[in-house]
Protein backbone atom coordinates (compact mmCIF):
# COMPACT_ATOMS: atom_id res chain seq x y z
CA UNK A 1 0.00 0.00 0.00
CA UNK A 2 1.61 3.53 -0.66
CA UNK A 3 1.77 6.42 1.42
CA UNK A 4 -0.75 8.52 -0.70
CA UNK A 5 -3.16 5.60 -0.47
CA UNK A 6 -3.05 5.72 3.08
CA UNK A 7 -3.47 9.44 3.67
CA UNK A 8 -6.21 9.47 1.06
CA UNK A 9 -8.07 6.45 3.13
CA UNK A 10 -7.01 8.47 6.43
CA UNK A 11 -8.38 12.09 5.99
CA UNK A 12 -11.76 12.66 5.32
CA UNK A 13 -13.94 15.21 6.37
CA UNK A 14 -17.45 14.82 8.60
CA UNK A 15 -19.23 18.18 9.36
CA UNK A 16 -20.28 21.35 7.78
CA UNK A 17 -18.02 23.23 5.44
CA UNK A 18 -17.01 26.48 7.47
CA UNK A 19 -18.53 25.20 10.79
CA UNK A 20 -16.06 26.04 13.73
CA UNK A 21 -15.10 23.33 16.37
CA UNK A 22 -17.55 23.23 19.30
CA UNK A 23 -19.98 25.18 17.95
CA UNK A 24 -23.68 23.12 17.12
CA UNK A 25 -26.33 24.42 14.74
CA UNK A 26 -29.51 22.65 13.38
CA UNK A 27 -30.63 21.53 10.23
CA UNK A 28 -32.45 24.54 8.40
CA UNK A 29 -34.00 23.12 5.74
CA UNK A 30 -37.61 23.45 5.49
CA UNK A 31 -39.58 24.64 8.02
CA UNK A 32 -38.89 24.25 11.86
CA UNK A 33 -40.50 23.47 14.83
CA UNK A 34 -41.76 26.49 17.23
CA UNK A 35 -41.63 25.87 20.95
CA UNK A 36 -43.17 28.57 23.12
CA UNK A 37 -42.42 29.03 26.57
CA UNK A 38 -44.96 31.65 28.41
CA UNK A 39 -42.76 33.17 31.70
CA UNK A 40 -44.45 36.02 33.84
CA UNK A 41 -47.49 36.86 30.85
CA UNK A 42 -43.91 36.93 28.04
CA UNK A 43 -44.31 34.58 25.11
CA UNK A 44 -40.82 33.34 23.94
CA UNK A 45 -40.37 31.23 20.40
CA UNK A 46 -37.48 29.50 19.06
CA UNK A 47 -36.53 28.47 15.90
CA UNK A 48 -39.11 29.87 12.61
CA UNK A 49 -35.94 29.78 10.67
CA UNK A 50 -35.38 28.79 7.08
CA UNK A 51 -38.91 30.06 5.80
CA UNK A 52 -38.85 31.55 2.73
CA UNK A 53 -40.24 34.66 1.76
CA UNK A 54 -43.96 35.60 1.40
CA UNK A 55 -45.44 36.27 -1.83
CA UNK A 56 -46.63 39.49 -0.75
CA UNK A 57 -42.71 40.87 0.82
CA UNK A 58 -41.20 39.64 -2.99
CA UNK A 59 -43.98 41.41 -5.22
CA UNK A 60 -43.63 44.51 -2.87
CA UNK A 61 -39.70 44.39 -3.24
CA UNK A 62 -40.38 43.93 -7.31
CA UNK A 63 -42.70 47.07 -7.33
CA UNK A 64 -39.52 48.80 -5.52
CA UNK A 65 -37.31 47.96 -8.01
CA UNK A 66 -39.22 49.02 -10.65
CA UNK A 67 -39.83 51.89 -8.65
CA UNK A 68 -36.27 52.86 -8.02
CA UNK A 69 -34.91 52.04 -11.53
CA UNK A 70 -37.50 53.38 -14.10
CA UNK A 71 -39.18 55.96 -11.42
CA UNK A 72 -42.65 56.05 -9.93
CA UNK A 73 -44.65 57.19 -12.86
CA UNK A 74 -43.68 53.25 -14.20
CA UNK A 75 -46.21 51.94 -11.05
CA UNK A 76 -49.71 52.35 -11.09
CA UNK A 77 -52.04 53.72 -7.81
CA UNK A 78 -52.41 49.98 -6.86
CA UNK A 79 -48.71 49.06 -6.75
CA UNK A 80 -48.05 52.29 -5.33
CA UNK A 81 -50.27 51.26 -2.28
CA UNK A 82 -49.62 48.41 -1.73
CA UNK A 83 -45.62 48.53 -1.55
CA UNK A 84 -46.53 52.16 0.53
CA UNK A 85 -48.77 49.30 3.03
CA UNK A 86 -45.89 47.02 2.93
CA UNK A 87 -43.61 49.42 3.47
CA UNK A 88 -45.07 50.65 6.51
CA UNK A 89 -46.30 47.14 7.92
CA UNK A 90 -42.31 46.10 8.04
CA UNK A 91 -41.53 49.53 9.80
CA UNK A 92 -44.16 49.30 12.57
CA UNK A 93 -43.22 45.53 13.46
CA UNK A 94 -39.65 46.19 13.48
CA UNK A 95 -40.60 49.48 15.82
CA UNK A 96 -43.04 47.05 18.28
CA UNK A 97 -40.07 44.61 18.26
CA UNK A 98 -36.94 47.20 19.35
CA UNK A 99 -40.05 47.99 22.06
CA UNK A 100 -39.67 44.77 23.43
CA UNK A 101 -36.09 44.21 23.81
CA UNK A 102 -34.70 44.40 27.46
CA UNK A 103 -33.46 47.59 29.12
CA UNK A 104 -29.55 46.21 28.34
CA UNK A 105 -30.28 45.39 24.78
CA UNK A 106 -31.48 49.24 24.79
CA UNK A 107 -28.84 50.34 26.37
CA UNK A 108 -26.28 48.94 24.22
CA UNK A 109 -28.61 50.11 21.06
CA UNK A 110 -28.89 53.19 21.41
CA UNK A 111 -24.90 53.45 22.82
CA UNK A 112 -23.54 52.08 19.64
CA UNK A 113 -25.78 54.73 17.71
CA UNK A 114 -24.66 57.48 19.86
CA UNK A 115 -20.85 56.60 19.66
CA UNK A 116 -21.32 55.79 15.44
CA UNK A 117 -23.01 59.11 15.47
CA UNK A 118 -20.24 60.79 17.51
CA UNK A 119 -17.54 59.41 15.67
CA UNK A 120 -18.96 60.27 12.13
CA UNK A 121 -18.73 63.81 13.38
CA UNK A 122 -15.24 64.08 14.25
CA UNK A 123 -14.59 62.31 11.48
CA UNK A 124 -16.30 64.84 9.43
CA UNK A 125 -14.39 67.86 11.48
CA UNK A 126 -11.16 66.55 10.89
CA UNK A 127 -12.03 66.18 6.96
CA UNK A 128 -13.51 69.74 6.76
CA UNK A 129 -10.48 71.73 8.80
CA UNK A 130 -7.97 69.76 6.87
CA UNK A 131 -9.50 70.88 3.46
CA UNK A 132 -10.26 74.32 4.37
CA UNK A 133 -6.65 74.50 6.04
CA UNK A 134 -5.45 73.26 2.29
CA UNK A 135 -7.76 75.32 0.49
CA UNK A 136 -6.12 78.71 2.63
CA UNK A 137 -2.57 77.91 2.50
CA UNK A 138 -2.91 77.72 -1.27
CA UNK A 139 -4.56 81.10 -0.89
CA UNK A 140 -1.88 82.63 1.13
CA UNK A 141 0.39 80.95 -1.26
CA UNK A 142 -1.19 82.94 -3.73
CA UNK A 143 -0.63 86.45 -2.32
CA UNK A 144 2.43 85.69 -1.56
CA UNK A 145 3.68 85.05 -4.77
CA UNK A 146 1.68 88.42 -6.17
CA UNK A 147 3.09 90.25 -3.02
CA UNK A 148 6.55 89.57 -4.26
CA UNK A 149 5.83 90.54 -7.79
CA UNK A 150 4.47 93.96 -6.92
Amino acid sequence: MDTSEVVTEVLSHHGVKGMRWGLRRKATVGAQEVVISDKRKKIKTSGGKGFPAHADAVRARKVGQIGKKSGLKALSDKELQDYTRRLQLEQSVKRLNYNEKNAGQKFVATLLGQTGKNQAGVVANDIASHQVKKHLAGKLVKIGATAAVA
